[in-house]
């Protein structure tokens, strides 16, 4: 309305001044909340379209088996780490054990019955008991006996008669020898 149509019906000039005022105060908070839902909707209607175009990425993929797949994966992770663990315990059993070919003794081993708790293996120290007292052969050090290294007694040395044991006088070093030889 305005204010030549409200002193037409008969309003003083001073009221249809607060009248007015009162109306574009009104007319003022209508709009800014119609701004407001119109920003609203706007945002609505782009996050729509980002969604749609999200959803379309994944159209066609069937939710379910990924996350079946994904479960399976890392069942067989698990599975391998821990089967991976148990073999690095089982090496390193066998290695202070003294066995001569780990190769061989681990597949001597009843491996369903060989358990990983925690750091300690469960089920091996009874196999490799029986398996040292039937098959002492494939555990043992490697270090040579020293009273067995030189079983007929006799010894080189360099510039002599290398078929009689030796004796006394016989260069002990390269440099011995070599000096005995080219003095004679």
């Amino acid at each position: 309305m305005k204010l030549e149509e409200l002193t037409k019906l008969g309003i003083p000039e001073e009221a249809a001044k607060q009248v007015i005022a009162m109306n574009e105060a009104e007319i003022f908070a209508e709009t800014k909340k119609l701004t407001d839902k119109d920003a609203e909707l706007t945002m609505a209607a782009d996050k729509i379209k980002e969604l749609t175009e999200t959803v379309k990425k994944f159209d066609g993929v069937d939710v379910e088996k990924m996350k079946s797949e994904l479960a399976d994966w890392s069942k067989k992770y698990a599975e391998d780490t821990a089967a991976l663990k148990l073999d690095n315990a089982l090496s390193k059993m066998l290695s202070s054990c003294g066995a001569r070919d780990a190769d061989i003794v681990c597949k001597l081993l009843d491996r369903s019955i060989i358990k990983l708790d925690g750091d300690k293996l469960i089920g091996v120290t009874e196999q490799l008991d029986k398996l040292k007292t039937d098959k002492a052969f494939l555990f043992g050090d490697d270090k040579p006996d020293p009273t067995k290294a030189n079983p007929t007694g006799m010894f080189a040395q360099l510039g002599a008669q290398h078929d009689k044991p030796a004796g006394n006088g016989g260069a002990e070093t390269l440099g011995a020898a070599l000096a005995e030889h080219y003095n004679t």
